[in-house]
């Protein structure tokens, strides 16, 4: 056998009649040579169909467009959407998660309708993790976060539509969650702000006259705390915080308690 014709690196292996180190990695640097002059990838957007299903439903629920009670089925949905029924299905699993959907017996997705008991949760919930967030907020605020803010309370003014309005209230909290510079606070905020866009969407447009001047109210509201916060003034923060997440939440609470009964 004339030895010459081969590599070293194939010599080892026919020596002891396994593949080597540098057999196998001369192999691999080979493959993937070949395999990279062929073409490249990118990566599959796929999911990004999800989450516009997942964003045109929850659009659909917050607005009233869905209300509670009423069905999701797959195949309809899918059609009206031009999409799959697995796209379908992923963005009811992930609604579920944030619990505006339930799934009944039979394993159909129902829009959910928050109880009393629900509503007083989400408020008692929202002020123990609001005002501890305002607390930190206040020595841990950085430019960002103030900037973030008079953007959005600038939006705010200036929108009249109820539901966007609530978009940009939770939003403006968030950016209080986030100023705090707690992940754990994050997390729990992430898990409460779902079902608190769902209740008070559904209250603004109950109490519409009730809230016709929403915009303004907010903004001012929304002015007073960030001032605060901004003054390092924790304990007047603190206090703002708490009349602004109690005053017409607490209005609706004791309505809904009183239609319930």
């Amino acid at each position: 056998m004339d030895f010459k014709k081969f590599s070293h690196a194939e010599l080892e292996q026919r020596v002891d009649g396994r593949p080597s180190t540098n057999y196998v990695k001369s192999m691999k640097a080979n493959i993937s040579s070949t395999e990279n002059t062929k073409f490249s990838l990118r990566k599959v957007q796929k999911q990004l169909v999800t989450d516009d299903v997942e964003g045109q439903l929850r659009e659909a629920i917050l607005s009233g467009a869905l209300v509670p009670g009423d069905s999701l089925a797959e195949a309809h949905v899918a059609a009206q959407l031009g999409v799959s029924r697995a796209s379908v299905r992923q963005a009811k699993f992930r609604l579920a998660s944030d619990g505006l959907l339930e799934f009944n017996d039979r394993g159909t997705a129902i829009i959910r309708k928050l109880t009393v008991a629900d509503a007083r949760e989400i408020i008692e919930f929202r002020r123990v993790l609001e005002v501890a967030a305002t607390t930190l907020a206040c020595s841990r605020l950085t430019d960002e976060a103030v900037a973030a803010m008079e953007v959005n309370i600038r939006r705010t003014e200036q929108e009249r539509d109820l539901l966007k309005l609530t978009h940009l209230d939770i939003a403006f909290h968030e950016e209080i969650i986030r100023a705090a510079c707690n992940s754990r606070l994050m997390s729990a905020w992430q898990t409460l702000r779902p079902q608190l866009e769902l209740w008070l969407a559904g209250m603004h447009r109950k109490h519409s006259a009730v809230t016709a001047q929403t915009s303004v109210e907010t903004t001012k509201n929304h002015r007073d705390l960030l001032a605060a916060m901004k003054s390092g003034d924790s304990l007047k923060a603190e206090q703002l915080m708490l009349q602004h997440v109690t005053g017409f939440q607490e209005y609706f609470l004791m309505d809904a308690e009183g239609e319930n009964e």
